[in-house]
């Protein structure tokens, strides 16, 4: 059986500090476990283990930022507006 937790919230709740302790648990108790990244803001190093898929594979903020002059919260609803585009999901199946 498999199952998946999505972890949400606010900057600072520590996300990033219960995924790495889950995927320590999850290694130290020889089960598989994958992080996912969807936030396109995230820092690479914030994470202590690397995700197995990565939202800013397809698009992150700075790009976004660089190449549209966009601000930060502009560039964060590009970007989902990005990914939730019909012609995104063909770009993930790829």
């Amino acid at each position: 059986m498999r199952y998946a937790i999505l972890v949400t919230g606010p900057a600072g709740a520590g996300k990033s500090t219960f995924c790495a302790s889950l995927m320590t648990h999850l290694q130290t108790s020889k089960r598989t476990g994958h992080l996912v990244n969807l936030d396109p803001a995230a820092a690479p190093d914030s994470f202590e283990y690397p995700p197995s898929i990565d939202i800013k594979d397809l698009i992150s903020v700075e790009d976004v930022m660089g190449e549209l002059g966009y601000g930060p919260n502009g560039g964060l609803v590009y970007c989902f507006e990005y990914v939730s585009a019909p012609s995104a999901h063909r770009e993930l199946q790829r």
